[in-house]
């Protein structure tokens, strides 16, 4: 059982990471007019993921605490008689509006992972590496190890790329990135209420 719920909760947890990494990438072509490599947008999508499950998580303890600890039977409840929530709304709203602002700031810290050069990056530790084989073959068998230099590869060559993302640039980008989410979610859910309708129209 605990397997099964691994496994789904690595599926959704891989299944938002693609939608945020999609979102981030058409919000960085709107404020940077520039195409970014899917690859290159995976670590900023994961940590933004792990980010807003934190902060949920935050919001809904609030929200709980708020219920008297029966924030899972009002949001049930709500399905079959929106009238539950009467009284509740300012802490629920509060805590939501809390959550998206706090969200929407630090998410653009985690767009800053896009300025870094990971070619670069895994450049200088592969050069740092093979040093150190060369410097373990030397003292072991004092000599130097040849090695070819591929393609005429050198560090100092850098791959031409975006300007770095300013933080006003990544705040509105953050913006744009939740906007296409949240619009991404709510039409997977109407899609999947459409489906789930249909087939118990069927059954």
């Amino acid at each position: 059982m605990w397997l099964l719920i691994a496994l789904v909760a690595i599926l959704v947890f891989l299944l938002l990471v693609v939608i945020m990494d999609t979102s981030m990438k058409l919000a960085l072509m709107i404020t940077t007019l520039y195409n970014y490599d899917t690859k290159k947008l995976f670590i900023p999508a994961m940590l933004t993921v792990i980010l807003w499950t934190i902060l949920l998580i935050g919001c809904f303890n609030t929200i709980n605490t708020s219920l008297d600890n029966n924030a899972i039977d009002v949001i049930f409840s709500m399905i079959f008689d929106k009238t539950v929530i009467d009284g509740h709304q300012t802490e629920i709203i509060k805590a939501l509006a809390s959550a998206f602002l706090i969200g929407t700031i630090l998410q653009s810290f985690t767009y800053y992972t896009v300025n870094i050069n990971y070619q670069k990056l895994t450049g200088t530790v592969r050069f740092s590496f093979k040093k150190m084989i060369n410097a373990i073959f030397r003292k072991l068998f004092k000599k130097e190890l040849k090695s070819k230099k591929a393609n005429g590869y050198s560090l100092s060559e850098v791959e031409i790329g975006p300007k770095k993302l300013t933080f006003l640039r990544a705040i509105i980008t953050s913006i744009i990135s939740i906007i296409i989410t949240v619009l991404v979610c709510i039409s997977l859910f109407v899609i999947g209420t459409l489906l789930s309708d249909k087939v118990i129209s069927i059954l």
